[in-house]
Order: C-alpha cells, then sequence, then structure tokens
C-alpha cells in the first residue's frame, strides 16, 4: 500500500495535464483509498485530465464523468454520467448480463473432519499470538483484513515460504512438515499467490512453460520431459480454464490479467491438490474472468477441494465464502458464518472495534 501511494505521488509531482491512473487502489486501505478520491477531486477541479483504470466498478462510478468499456481490445461502449451503473457496466464487459456472478451463494458446505488444520501455528514476523483454524473438504473459508493484517504472510508461513517457529499443521488429520514449498507441494497444497507477476509466472516464457514448471515430474521419465505429454497437458488445461491465448507457445506476459490468473491456476489444478490457497484470486482481473474464475472455484470445492481464499474484496468475500476468518495486527479477530456475514461485521472485526 505504501509502495503505491509513492507511485501516485511521483506521478502528481510532475504536474501534467494528463494522468493515467491503472488500478491505483489495489493495494490501499479504504481510508487510503478515501485520500485519492479526495485528490483526483482536486486535480479535476484545477483542470487536470484524468484516465482512471479499475476493475473495481464501485470505484469507477464514484469517479467518473464518462466510462469507456474495452472487450476483446475492442471499444464495446461508453456511458455518460446519468448511465453508469454497475449492471451497465457489466453488460458492456461481458457481452450479456451475469445472473449468479457468485455461483456459491446458497451452497451448503459438506461436514466432515478437516482436510487442513492449523493447531496454534506461530512463524517469523507473525504475531505473538499464534493461529489456529481449519478447512474442510469442499469448503471454501474466505480471510478477510485491511492491507498489512498478516493474511499472505499466514499463507506464505504454511505453503513453506516463511520458517514455522511453533505449532502444527496436519493435512487429513496428519502432521506434516512444511520446511519448503516443494513439502508443501507434496503434501497436497498449492498457492496461487497475492502477486502472480512477481511470484506466481515466469513472465518471459511460454504459457506451457507455466503449466509445466510444477509438473515436470508427471511429465517425464528417467528425468526426459515428454514433449508430446507437456503439449498435450498444456492443451487439455488451457480448454479447460478458456485460457484465450493464440497458442500454448504465447509468451505468458503478454496475456490480459485474467488469462494470466488462469494459467497460475491451471498449472496446480494438474497436480489435483487437496488444499488450494487462493491469496487475492481476482486481482486485477476482468469481470468476465471473474466471474470464471468463481465457477472454477465452486466446482472444484464441489469435487472436495479445500478452498482458502484470501481476499480484500468485501463482495468477493460475501459470495464466495462458506465461512469467513478476519484477522486483525496479525491475530484472529474472529469468525463469521454464513447466516452472520455482512460488509458490517467483517469490518467490526477488521478494524479490532468491540
Amino acid at each position: 500500500g505504501q509502495k503505491q501511494l509513492v507511485e501516485i505521488a511521483r506521478a502528481l509531482s510532475l504536474n501534467a495535464r494528463v494522468i493515467i491512473m491503472d488500478e491505483p487502489t489495489s493495494s490501499l486501505t479504504q481510508t487510503e483509498t478515501d485520500r485519492l478520491y479526495e485528490v483526483i477531486d482536486d486535480l479535476r477541479a484545477s483542470g487536470v485530465s484524468i484516465i482512471y483504470i479499475s476493475h473495481r466498478l464501485a470505484e469507477v462510478k464514484r469517479c467518473a464523468d464518462r466510462v469507456t468499456v474495452l472487450r476483446d481490445g475492442r471499444n464495446a461502449g461508453e456511458l455518460s454520467k446519468g448511465e453508469i451503473s454497475h449492471d451497465a457496466i457489466v453488460r458492456m464487459m461481458v457481452g450479456r448480463d451475469l445472473k449468479g456472478f457468485y455461483p456459491r451463494t446458497g451452497r451448503v458446505a459438506r461436514d466432515g473432519s478437516p482436510t487442513l488444520e492449523l493447531k496454534s501455528v506461530s512463524f517469523v514476523g507473525g504475531p505473538a499470538q499464534p493461529i489456529s483454524f481449519s478447512v474442510r473438504a469442499g469448503e471454501i473459508v474466505g480471510m478477510a483484513g485491511l492491507v498489512g493484517a498478516g493474511r499472505t504472510e499466514l499463507a506464505e508461513a504454511i505453503f513453506g515460504i516463511r520458517a514455522l517457529t511453533g505449532g502444527e499443521v496436519l493435512i487429513d488429520g496428519k502432521v506434516v512438515d512444511l520446511n519448503h514449498p516443494s513439502d508443501a507441494v507434496e503434501a497436497g497444497l498449492s498457492m496461487a499467490p497475492e502477486d502472480r507477476r512477481l511470484n506466481g509466472l515466469v513472465l518471459e516464457k511460454s504459457v506451457q512453460f507455466n503449466l509445466s514448471l510444477p509438473n515436470l515430474d508427471r511429465l517425464s521419465k528417467n528425468g526426459i520431459v515428454s514433449k508430446r505429454k507437456e503439449l498435450a497437458s498444456s492443451h487439455d488445461l488451457c480448454e479447460r480454464l478458456h485460457v484465450k491465448t493464440p497458442s500454448v507457445h504465447q509468451v505468458v506476459g503478454l496475456l490480459s490479467g485474467g488469462n494470466q490468473q488462469k494459467v497460475v491456476l491451471g498449472k496446480w489444478l494438474a497436480r489435483t491438490p487437496r488444499v488450494l490457497i487462493l491469496d487475492e484470486p481476482t486481482r486485477g482481473v476482468d469481470v468476465g474472468a471473474r466471474s470464471e474464475i468463481y465457477v472454477l472455484m465452486d466446482k472444484l470445492a464441489a469435487e472436495g477441494v479445500a478452498i482458502w481464499m484470501i481476499s480484500s474484496d468485501l463482495e468477493e468475500i460475501l459470495g464466495m465464502s462458506d465461512r469467513v476468518l478476519v484477522l486483525h495486527e496479525g491475530k484472529l479477530a474472529g469468525e463469521l458464518n454464513r447466516e452472520q456475514l455482512s460488509e458490517e461485521a467483517v469490518m467490526r472485526l477488521a478494524t479490532g472495534a468491540l
């Protein structure tokens, strides 16, 4: 969030006549976002032109005098101030109405013993108070909290990126040692990281390369990768996830954000994970791809995958979660079941309100 504010300040320091803001609030807290709105209002009043690019439609409605919608690289239409609404923008973005945008609504997660269980877990750089929670097979557990609450750090510790200093992690009731990401993968965990471009993909390599990277053991024999198996697997995953790419040999860094995210998910789906950790699964993803990701999540849960979803998007948390865990300053502030879920309830816990 601080890095994002520095980037915005740098742009403002140039006294430009036109400022392009591309997803300016993706890492900002609500307080920081509100301050950005004030800056935008001041700039507009002083005659500066602003092009505001965002997938957060509430922000578009708040800031825009006019909206231009792009779909598949083409102008899908424009809306004047009085025409701007969530539904109108969505229709232009996907070319249809989105009924049942959150397929999880109304679904009841299956009961049973936990697939993933944390017992009094602590880790390097984490809070003094240990954390305990569980995720059952077929369940989507959302984790909410303000930027800096420690959600990503906790996920990294469970995936073997950060060192655990105490407690136990159990998969299907058995204690596992997670000293390295390879240990986590071997135990049946997969993770789509918060920053796909930095930690989820090798941007200068092909779609096929990225889809194959975690699965070389399944695509090789005697240490030699079968190009035939690799190609077939890549084609199958692209078709399954509706990845829009000229070919599997396309450089993944040239794909849209939504298609890059599908590649991140695809490389793990090939391993049929027991637990899938999704850190900001739809950040920087357009509405159409977001809908496809939600459908995929719901399908995976129906197949028995335990999903731990970390998100700063409250609408996403409310729409896709069977239960919600809320972190505040690294501590587990509370848990909400579906009947208790509301924006107010989540934010009270996230801000430490009593």
